[in-house]
């Protein structure tokens, strides 16, 4: 299984989250980018590409969050779909070799696991591993 979570439960990843310090330096999101595939942009800016999978540990290489937020986006399959009632997590990535990235939003809007979706939110990185786009937007594949 290509995304699995570690094994406590889905709440316990949040709160985990939640209690993580997180170094930030004066660096923003503008000017951090050396090439042209930039998935990064200011909050609430739509960033000009969306990262593959394949290409996210490169592209996410060495990248402080600094002291304000930015927005990261992906494109891939859905690995994860769950609605815990309140929250919607969507999973993407993860192979093994790529990280892992995790949309927290508020609805699947009905998405399944194996399609193509993009997913854009402010972003963190627990770990070399993971990333969680918080708050997160999705939409299929060719969606507006």
């Amino acid at each position: 299984m290509p995304f699995a979570f570690p094994t406590f439960h889905v709440r316990a990843l949040l709160q985990s989250f939640l209690s993580i310090s997180v170094i930030c330096t004066a660096s923003g999101a503008a000017g951090q980018e050396n090439t042209d595939k930039n998935s990064f942009a200011d909050a609430d800016t739509p960033p000009s590409y969306q990262a593959r999978c394949h290409e996210i540990r490169e592209l996410t290489k060495d990248r402080e969050t600094g002291a304000n937020r930015i927005d990261f986006s992906a494109l891939g399959p859905l690995a994860l779909v769950h609605f815990d009632g309140t929250l919607a997590y969507l999973g993407l990535c993860g192979d093994g070799s790529n990280p892992k990235v995790l949309c927290i939003t508020y609805n699947t809007n009905d998405m399944k696991v194996g399609e193509e979706v993009v997913v854009t939110g402010g972003y963190s990185r627990p770990n070399p591993d993971f990333i969680v786009l918080d708050p997160c937007l999705a939409h299929r594949l060719g969606s507006p």
